[in-house]
């Protein structure tokens, strides 16, 4: 069971971060985002509510997966330093919470929504979620 959740949550950590690393990826190329289900991804990823403290929130996203990811190998090898389950756990609900947060702007103040974000929005759920049970 443990094996299992410890699977599933470096799984969901790789593909948050390949989801938000091809936001960046994309916003880098100044290209526009496809968006598989007809809506303009671009409404939301270059709208105001885009960025926090000078930080892209694709970026931010990566950064948060990849250190989820890292922080996580790294229990394996460290299961003595409680920090890394502690910042595990803080990391998990912060992001969650700042997720759901975008969720309610897309929805509520855009009134549109990016395919991309809410994926990443569900990944982080889901990584909270694990993290929860698993830590």
């Amino acid at each position: 069971m443990v094996v299992s959740l410890f699977v599933s949550f470096v799984v969901l950590a790789l593909g948050g971060t390949i989801n938000s690393g091809y936001l960046v990826w994309k916003h880098l190329q100044k290209k526009p985002l496809v968006c598989p289900l007809n809506h303009d991804c671009s409404t939301v990823t270059e709208s105001k509510w885009s960025h926090i403290f000078y930080l892209r929130n694709d970026t931010l996203g990566f950064l948060f997966f990849v250190s989820m990811f890292l922080a996580a190998f790294a229990t394996l090898f460290l299961p003595e330093l409680t920090i890394l389950l502690i910042a595990i756990i803080f990391g998990s609900v912060g992001a969650a919470l700042f997720s759901l947060f975008l969720i309610s702007v897309q929805l509520l103040i855009i009134k549109d929504y990016c395919f991309y974000c809410l994926i990443s929005a569900g990944i982080t759920l889901l990584l909270f979620f694990n993290a929860l049970v698993l830590f």
